[in-house]
């Protein structure tokens, strides 16, 4: 028998399927924020303003929602359909006011030369 036939299971026999394995949903810390920007640059869109309600499987953060305005982010190569719904429906219409975070202080601004 071929080992790539359909009759031929077992390389799929010990990888458990998505929806088997438990999930985490948390509210994102400080210290999720490169994994955060890290989902958001694989999903091609801005990482909206937290804070954030994170779905993990495997202690990696697979999907994120924003309390803020609601948008959500998603590793579009895994399957995270089923998290994006879970993170809606705990989200529920909740919105609070967004947080900024800057990665460096705000320069000053230049003074006006006076004559």
């Amino acid at each position: 028998m071929a080992p790539w036939s359909r009759s031929h299971r077992s390389w799929n026999q010990h990888r458990p399927a998505a929806w088997e394995r438990p999930v985490t949903l948390r509210r994102a810390n400080a210290t999720d924020a490169a994994e955060l920007e890290r989902l958001a640059a694989r999903d091609s869109s801005p990482l909206p303003p937290g804070p954030h309600l994170v779905a993990e499987r495997d202690r990696r953060i697979e999907a994120a929602i924003s309390l803020a305005t609601g948008e959500l982010i998603a590793d579009p190569f895994r399957r995270t359909a089923e998290l994006r719904e879970l993170l809606r429906c705990h989200a529920g219409d909740v919105r609070v006011r967004p947080e900024y975070t800057s990665a460096a202080p705000l320069a000053p601004r230049p003074r006006l030369a006076t004559a």
